[in-house]
């Protein structure tokens, strides 16, 4: 397929822009990609500096299949190639191995053959700090080679690509402070991280209990614990909670106690849990929130959970309501009877809350909620 009209190229470009906002998924953009520029399918992958791989979106391809290749990595003569190249610089097949090395390479004949995706082309639309962002094409054998026109169509869709990275980021950046803002007014001292667990945003609360002498501190931009046992479990609780080493779903939760040096110093309870993601296929943006630790006294409030709906799930504030008094065991009719609304009406609002806080029965919404 090649670009039939301008309204077809605006439906491209749009595509990338609608999955920054969540509106439509990087798999149906990449796909767009795909069939523009006459190939199988499309990626969008995401390395740390050390190579490991964050986020793999493929498409046209069995997620088995997927895996598969992340495990061949170290056999493929591709990542390294065209990660040196400038960004958006288009790398293909000819730039990185011949077809008679090819022949002998058990990333091509173990997996790239026996799927039918022989070629490619790929640059890179975004190096940060301790990520790197490539958007390639897949290519069978029926497609051939890139053409010069496929190479110029892929040419001019990258810079969209990744402007819909940067504006997820961004988006993504700003939620972090909002949410921060709104516990800021609640004097509860809060820490953002990012994918690394390194602290990004925290509010004066935390500058303040940092600087307590209670037993926690910063170094390095990372949230430490005094007691060696105590800043072991902190560590676990982050990295259980960072999103590469757990499935998509609901937040993890781990509660943390950390001890003064002093005996009359109360404990500090930490509560850290994931930052929660409306949309599981969304890809892994580099600054944006990922854990949040959130310091507490022995009981959690009301309030900061209402705090955490608003800002994080984008709860009105009478789906707030709903929540807390399903979080309390109310049943829908008694919540209608106490908001003088039909029971349709309530239900309807249940089933939103649901689709915001990215559960699909009621029990685990409860769940969620009791976690917060």
């Amino acid at each position: 397929m090649t670009i039939k009209n301008h309204e077809h190229w605006l439906s491209l470009v749009d595509a990338f822009q609608s999955a920054a906002l969540g509106e439509l998924t990087w798999d149906a953009a990449l796909q767009g990609l795909a069939e523009a520029t006459g190939s199988r399918g499309a990626q969008l992958i995401g390395r740390k500096r050390d190579l490991s791989v964050l986020y793999n979106v493929m498409t046209n391809l069995d997620p088995e299949l997927q895996k598969r290749a992340i495990e061949l990595q170290p056999l493929n003569p591709r990542p390294p190639v065209v990660e040196r190249a400038p960004p958006l610089q288009l790398i293909a097949d000819w730039d990185v191995i011949s077809p008679e090395e090819s022949k002998r390479n058990r990333f091509y004949q173990e997996l790239l053959l026996p799927v039918d995706a022989p070629f490619f082309c790929a640059t890179v639309i975004e190096r940060q700090e301790d990520l790197f962002v490539t958007l390639g094409v897949m290519r069978s054998h029926a497609d051939g080679y890139i053409s010069a026109e496929q190479r110029q169509t892929f040419s001019l869709l990258a810079p969209h690509a990744r402007a819909g990275i940067r504006l997820q980021t961004t988006l993504e950046g700003k939620s972090a402070a909002i949410l921060a803002e709104c516990m800021e007014a609640l004097s509860i001292p809060l820490f953002i991280c990012d994918l690394s667990g390194r602290v990004r945003v925290l509010t004066h609360a935390a500058e303040d209990l940092v600087a307590s002498g209670r037993g926690l501190q910063l170094k390095q931009g990372r949230l430490c614990a005094a007691r060696e046992n105590e800043n072991r479990a902190l560590d676990e609780a982050i990295a259980a909670a960072l999103p590469t080493e757990r499935a998509p779903g609901s937040p993890v939760s781990r509660p943390v106690i950390v001890h003064g040096s002093r005996v009359a110093d109360a404990p500090i309870v930490l509560d850290v849990f994931a930052y929660p993601r409306q949309c599981p296929k969304s890809i892994i943006t580099s600054f944006a929130p990922r854990v949040l630790i959130v310091a507490c006294g022995q009981r959690r409030t009301e309030n900061r959970r209402a705090t955490i709906l608003s800002a994080i799930y984008r709860l009105t504030p009478a789906e707030v309501s709903i929540a807390r008094m399903l979080a309390a065991g109310s049943s829908a009719d008694e919540i209608a009877v106490h908001r003088a609304a039909s029971v349709g009406t309530v239900r309807l609002q249940i089933k939103a809350i649901l689709s915001k806080c990215a559960v699909k029965r009621q029990t685990a919404l409860v769940a969620l909620l009791n976690q917060l």
